[in-house]
């Protein structure tokens, strides 16, 4: 049996997974109560939740991505912390 080395997370990833798993959770929440409550105000909160959950985690936590505010100026430049 192979066995692979694991790699070691550090604990700004740590955070950055748990951050995800929140909004994950967050989604779930409100897409589940457009389905137990159907009218319109549910739909466009569980819309809305669903687009800002995937901005959060696909553009403005994401390192990488130069549209992040968080890690990167207007100019695309990064940031001096």
């Amino acid at each position: 049996m192979i066995r692979l080395k694991k790699a070691k997370i550090t604990e700004k990833e740590k955070a950055r997974r748990n951050n995800i798993f929140i909004w994950t959770v967050f989604v779930i929440a409100i897409n589940l109560l457009q389905i137990l409550f159907k009218n319109w105000t549910t739909s466009l909160i569980a819309m809305v939740g669903t687009i800002y959950a995937l901005y959060r985690i696909v553009v403005y936590e994401n390192p990488k991505n130069r549209l992040s505010q968080k890690y990167y100026d207007w100019k695309g430049n990064k940031l001096n912390k």
